[in-house]
């Protein structure tokens, strides 16, 4: 692995990556696979995979399933679609976790030309309702444990039906009845009802599996996104079939060992584009089988260790491994080490520090990427054979990204700080009902080109190597001066004993705002204030004058949001509360 550091001097021919494309050096010189970007999600996985059928496709809870099981699966439940009334543009509403009829439903809907549209399964009431009337769904898709949230908020939609899966649904007789008399299921199964059995409904409205197949349209819808809103007013990003199969056919030329025959591990839910694009549908395309995580806890990886090569996750899940790697018995440790050929992660950033660590004990290159829902998903990528630690990878095979100077309009040459944007085939459509945030998002540049603008702050090196160092909206204002937040958390975290750090902005009555750190410990230490006063004192030393964090908190751990990402704003509540705390 190549520990860079980054060299903060000009290099290249021309000093701008768009340009010199420095990346070049580290694809393959063919694809895994060639890709048809000029096709639909269902044909991309079972075109791709015609010559394949007999491989294994997925695999859930011990059970796997063939490409022709999965494509004859898929085929019924887009014909009892059809038969319901789906039509092209029609949008359905997903509530789904990890499980095999998630993978189906999408294909089945975007067979027909159907909108799927994606939601949090722990989504409250009135967020489920909002979901439901603005894109007037008529059918909804979801787990049990969701039903009573709909049911609440029914009369104020149009639904038609409310299809319900349960976790265990594709699995033998006697975990199904066990599950029912567990949870006590009180769904009932009668096929004309509102509220039925999803499989119940592929039964009695499914003959052969011949539904008609919707042709591709570059532009038309045939997935959606709901986004978190951690870091603003929560959205629905729409994608086209394009998004997919463009960012499969770019992906094919990463070195990542994804082929026909590996297995892939999956610990990512499927309501983000991570999961859909990059955890799904690009190996299946590639003829890889996906185990299919029921859940994404930090603790999930252990049940798998040894059962594949690559695995996509969070950061959060590399860490739990990491901590009680030693614990696991010599056997299942072997496994792991034998059989593991990479590791993925995205999401949330990954220190040097971290990443090195990591590397050191999976004995396998942990790569870091980087992306957006709007981006479906990975806009970058490291490579595993030239693996650039604090850095979030190189662009996808064809595209490109930059840093860039919103005030002059202009890209920035190398190694100096702007907003990233992407040049990208995996751009998203709009943004449901909101032109105004959606041209806020892509925008036009002096090239003629419509780039997506990010919000995240970097630069990007002589190597092609893009390094985030915050959000545009992480960016903290001490009297008149922008600190970005990665700033401080760097500069804390390289300190040995600490483990995280989390920096946020928050209100004070003699500077109106100031940076707190929030720091968990590797270990415990004999005196936290002392330890304190040991980290001020080296921010002191390091950083400049009003970067330094006024106030710094020792916490046993920090919080994630939903998607297992750094929960910022309830952050900024704890640190109101300590401030006021203070002031008593």
């Amino acid at each position: 692995m190549t520990d860079r550091q980054v060299d903060r001097q000009t290099g290249g021919r021309t000093g701008y990556p768009s340009i010199d494309k420095p990346q070049l050096q580290y694809y393959r010189q063919f694809p895994v696979r060639d890709i048809n970007v000029n096709q639909t999600i269902y044909d991309l996985v079972f075109g791709s995979n015609q010559d394949n059928l007999y491989l294994h496709a997925i695999k859930y809870l011990g059970k796997e399933w063939t490409y022709k099981e999965l494509k004859e699966k898929t085929d019924r439940a887009s014909e009892a679609f059809y038969n319901a009334g789906i039509r092209e543009g029609d949008v359905v509403l997903v509530g789904l976790s990890n499980c095999p009829e998630a993978i189906i439903i999408l294909l089945a809907i975007n067979k027909i030309g159907g909108v799927s549209k994606w939601f949090d399964v722990r989504a409250g009431e009135k967020d489920i309702e909002d979901y439901i009337v603005e894109n007037n769904c008529k059918i909804a898709i979801v787990f049990d444990s969701v039903v009573s949230k709909i049911q609440s908020v029914d009369n104020n939609t149009n639904l038609e039906r409310v299809l319900v899966v349960t976790p265990v649904d594709s699995l033998s007789i006697p975990v199904r009845l066990a599950y029912h008399v567990k949870n006590k299921n009180k769904i009932t199964a009668k096929p004309n009802c509102k509220y039925q059995r999803y499989y119940d409904f592929v039964k009695g409205l499914s003959g052969n599996g011949n539904s008609p197949k919707a042709l591709f349209d570059k532009n038309r819808p045939s997935v959606m996104i709901q986004s978190s809103g951690t870091t603003g007013k929560p959205k629905v990003i729409v994608h086209s079939d394009f998004s997919a199969t463009s960012a499969v056919s770019k992906l094919a030329y990463s070195d990542l060992p994804l082929e026909k025959g590996k297995i892939l591990l999956d610990l990512l839910p499927p309501w983000i584009a991570y999961a859909i694009g990059e955890a799904v549908l690009y190996p299946l395309a590639l003829g890889t089988e996906v185990i299919l995580c029921p859940t994404f806890d930090p603790d999930a990886i252990m049940d798998y260790l040894g059962t594949f090569q690559v695995v996509m996750a969070a950061p959060f899940h590399y860490r739990y491994l990491y901590e009680h790697f030693d614990n696991i018995p010599e056997g299942k440790k072997k496994q792991f080490l034998d059989n593991t050929e990479c590791l993925i992660s995205g999401g949330d950033k990954i220190s040097i520090e971290e990443n090195r660590g990591f590397e050191e004990k999976f004995k396998a290159p942990l790569v870091n990427g980087w992306g957006n829902n709007e981006g479906w998903g990975c806009l970058a990528v490291n490579s595993t054979k030239e693996n650039c630690y604090g850095s979030v990878g190189i662009p996808k095979y064809g595209e490109t990204l930059i840093a860039y100077d919103n005030e002059s309009g202009e890209e920035l040459p190398y190694n100096k700080s702007g907003e990233i944007c992407a040049l990208t085939d995996t751009m998203f459509l709009k943004y449901a009902n909101n032109d105004g945030e959606t041209r806020a998002v892509k925008k036009l540049h002096k090239d003629g080109q419509i780039w997506l603008h990010t919000g995240d702050l970097g630069f990007i090196d002589e190597n092609g190597h893009v390094f985030l160092e915050g959000r545009i909206r992480r960016v903290i204002i001490r009297q008149g001066f922008k600190i970005s937040a990665y700033t401080i958390e760097d500069k804390l975290t390289e300190h040995p004993l600490v483990k995280e750090c989390v920096a946020v902005e928050v209100e004070d009555s003699t500077e109106e705002h100031v940076p707190m750190a929030f720091v968990v410990l590797k270990n415990p230490v004999m005196d936290e204030k002392a330890f304190t006063k040991e980290l001020r004192e080296k921010c002191i030393k390091e950083l400049k004058e009003y970067e330094v964090p006024k106030y710094i908190i020792i916490v046993s751990e920090l919080p994630y949001t939903q998607n297992g990402k750094y929960d910022f704003r309830l952050l900024e509540q704890r640190g109101k509360e300590y401030v006021e705390s203070k002031k008593s």
